[in-house]
């Protein structure tokens, strides 16, 4: 190295910039958020009018389940549009790179593991969101211990008013 140069001069140099990558970024994040009940459906309903980067939002409805002989057997999760349309999760996961998870309860663990599982399985980071209730203490943890095998990333908001700058921060 030179004296007196720093690095960072020695990289901005015209001798360095032969090295540069002059082309955008691959290709923008496909990001897809689920509520997984309905306190976080109306959480997520609130911030549909804001800008974002090519993100959908949609509802978990309930599980697919393998036959009517064995109903313990969940083979699907079935989503929801804000239209109403239904889509499997399997065909909603298709070229997506990140899931977010938003919930506020612990009926929601079986949602939880069908996505989470699904995204494991597709190499998908998948990230929780809880929104803590108002009585805390247990509640929290258990919807915490129900979210935590089934996520790469968990993040527990005391306020709804968190949730779109969580997702602003996950460029969603």
């Amino acid at each position: 190295m030179q004296a007196g140069r720093s690095e960072s001069a020695i990289m901005a140099s015209a001798e360095q910039a032969r090295f540069r990558i002059n082309r955008p970024n691959s290709r923008p994040r496909v990001t897809c958020v689920i509520a997984l009940d309905e306190r976080s459906a109306r959480a997520l309903s609130t911030l549909k009018g804001r800008s974002w980067n090519g993100a959908q939002f949609l509802r978990y409805a309930g599980a697919r389940r393998a036959s009517e002989q064995l109903p313990s057997l969940r083979i699907d999760a079935i989503l929801e549009n804000e239209a109403g349309d239904r889509l499997n999760l399997m065909k909603a996961l298709t070229g997506v790179d990140s899931v977010i998870m938003l919930t506020a309860g612990d009926a929601a663990a079986e949602a939880a593991e069908m996505i989470g599982n699904a995204c494991a399985a597709r190499g998908i980071a998948a990230t929780g969101l809880v929104l803590a209730p108002a009585a805390g203490g247990d509640a929290l943890s258990r919807i915490v211990a129900a979210m935590r095998p089934h996520t790469t990333m968990l993040v527990v908001s005391s306020g709804e008013d968190y949730v779109g700058e969580m997702l602003s921060a996950l460029r969603a």
